[in-house]
């Protein structure tokens, strides 16, 4: 005996893009509430205006013009206000010109109001990607792309106006109109309004049908800007070696490349709203050819007036005008969701390192770094440490000195959590980092990169990225200290130099030194000094070597380094080998030795 089994089908309400994107960003529309309800309000007005836009015309041809045996209510009773033919006409002419007056006002208010909740909203939904892009891991940024990150902060954001505040009250506002209108059509004659909302299922095909090939043109376009963006970015950022190897025409062509496919792409969504745009005139016109030969043959019955075909073909132009221009939208509509769905990739990228739920702010740090069996590899990569332990003593100096790839820049991402062991901890006085907020661990270690970066901005305001309330003595104290004063004070604008984009206006001992000055202000107890020579001549090591004495002074350090002149700073010398942290006690107690002289 075969038993059948039934499958239980489980349908669930999946909502659509729009409405996902809705539901996320609607905290960005709901702090403009009140401007949106007297948005609404105009809307409100302006559609009543379009509804009331066409009767005076009714007036002149039925009561003027054409003087019909029955014109109507409205007319009867406006004849026996006026009385007189010229009076009639002064008023149809004079409604004609408040209508228009008040309706535009209505307009005006509603457009404005929509401009400010839009500007405003898009600059809310950018700062808020703009700081959880700031707050994903590292690890997020090692592989994506900035020129990526930078379409998606300005292009995509700016198109979801277009989504959430434009075609929301734009759509609303037509669909009021298009309700009030229907309502008046149908009162006028329900018959001829049949035949006018005949053409409309085969309008809605058709949008439906253009609206998901636009949206996957828009998306492969949006795609294809984002790789413009990142050619651009990694070309500028790099100007000097590419003018150094003379391969400006190498990059010029490489971003046209991009900048035509981009074209291209760009083409095919613009060919799709073309021709979806002239198939829904067609539709249109076909619809308004039925209504005017209908209206016709009813006036020659004398089921309705001449005035009333006039008013209801006028009614049709603003049925048919908004549905056309909801259409079009269509084209506007999918490239702003593509790129809603770009902006929530990026946002539903939950950080790998954040604070654990029970985190407290960390307390005044003695200086105490531990590696308890900790084991760490990048993703895909083979293991960097493997059950490694080390000790760094409060105020002690350590170097680690070993070739490229071994691990040295790993072991003090994982002090800063940029990432986080896999197993294992890192300890700081005893207690394991996470048990810390990143943002006060953080805040007690100072760090000098290999490449100083510093901000296009004033020398003062670069040093005092260290800490921002840091006073002017503070900083000058600590420009002092790097030995970085002088040369700044050389300068005409003195600390109030701006340095150019990354500095570049300085030479790199100078960069240098107020990186250094910049690590000073901060006067944390752990200092991580990430090959801090690198590229500079002997004069400004010198200096550099003695401003770095100073910053380490009575703190616990940590030397990343390949050379023997920095790892003169530290009193032992570690070397990661088999993904373990391995102490040669000989170049130790040498470097001891140096580190005694007074080249510090």
């Amino acid at each position: 005996m075969v038993k059948s089994s039934k499958r239980t089908r489980t349908y669930r309400f999946r909502p659509t893009v729009i409405q996902k994107l809705f539901s996320r960003f609607r905290t960005h529309l709901r702090a403009h509430n009140r401007t949106l309800v007297f948005a609404a309000i105009c809307m409100v007005g302006a559609a009543a205006m379009e509804i009331l836009r066409p009767w005076p015309i009714k007036i002149i041809f039925d009561g003027i013009l054409i003087p019909q045996k029955n014109p109507g209510i409205l007319i009867q009773e406006i004849q026996s206000i006026t009385g007189d033919a010229t009076y009639l006409l002064a008023a149809s002419a004079l409604s004609i010109l408040a209508i228009a007056t008040i309706g535009g006002l209505f307009a005006f208010g509603q457009a404005y109001l929509l401009a400010s909740v839009g500007q405003k909203v898009v600059a809310s939904i950018r700062l808020q990607l703009y700081s959880h892009i700031h707050r994903l891991s590292q690890s997020f940024h090692d592989t994506s792309s900035t020129g990526d990150l930078l379409a998606r902060l300005t292009g995509d954001v700016r198109m979801m106006r277009d989504l959430l505040v434009t075609a929301l009250i734009y759509i609303s506002a037509r669909f009021l109109a298009l309700i009030g209108t229907l309502i008046v059509m149908g009162l006028m004659d329900w018959r001829l309004t049949i035949v006018a909302l005949a053409v409309l299922p085969m309008l809605a095909l058709t949008v439906t049908k253009f609206g998901r090939k636009i949206k996957g043109a828009a998306r492969k376009q949006r795609r294809k800007e984002s790789k413009i963006a990142h050619v651009m970015a990694e070309s500028l950022s790099a100007i000097t070696v590419v003018q150094a190897y003379s391969r400006e025409t190498h990059e010029e062509d490489k971003f046209a490349r991009q900048n035509n496919s981009s074209a291209k792409a760009g083409l095919v969504a613009t060919r799709l709203e073309a021709n979806m745009d002239r198939i829904v005139q067609i539709f249109l016109a076909l619809g308004t050819c039925a209504v005017i030969w209908y209206g016709v043959i009813r006036v020659q019955a004398g089921v309705i007036t001449p005035g009333d075909l006039l008013v209801f073909a006028a009614y049709l132009t603003g049925l048919y005008k908004p549905v056309r221009k909801i259409a079009s939208l269509t084209g506007r509509i999918s490239k702003a969701t593509v790129c809603g769905e770009r902006i929530l990739a990026i946002l539903d990228i939950e950080p790998e390192i954040k604070d654990e739920p029970n985190a407290t702010s960390a307390p005044s740090f003695q200086g105490r770094i531990a590696f308890e069996n900790v084991t760490f590899a990048y993703a895909y990569g083979p293991h960097v440490l493997r059950d490694a332990n080390l000790v760094i003593e409060p105020g002690e100096t350590v170097a680690f000195v070993s070739g490229s790839g071994s691990g040295k820049t790993t072991a003090a991402h994982l002090i800063l959590r940029f990432y986080d062991p896999r197993s294992g901890a890192v300890k700081i006085d005893g207690r394991d980092i996470r048990d810390y907020t990143v943002s006060s661990l953080r805040d007690q270690i100072s760090v000098l990169l290999q490449e100083s970066v510093l901000f296009n901005t004033s020398i003062r305001d670069n040093i005092a990225y260290g800490r921002l309330d840091a006073t002017e003595e503070d900083i000058i104290a600590a420009a002092k200290d790097a030995n970085a004063d002088s040369f700044i004070e050389s300068f005409p604008d003195g600390y109030d130099t701006v340095v150019g984009e990354r500095g570049a206006t300085l030479s790199g001992g100078q960069r240098q030194r107020i990186a250094i000055a910049r690590a000073m202000v901060r006067n944390a107890p752990i200092v991580i000094l990430d090959e801090p020579l690198t590229g500079l001549d002997a004069d400004n090591e010198k200096s550099v070597m003695a401003a770095l004495a100073n910053l380490t002074a009575d703190k616990t350090c940590l030397v990343i380094a390949h050379d023997r002149g920095t790892a003169l700073l530290a009193k032992r010398i570690i070397f990661i080998e088999d993904c373990d942290f391995v102490e040669h006690r000989e170049r130790s107690a040498l470097a001891m030795t140096a580190s005694a002289t007074p080249v510090l």
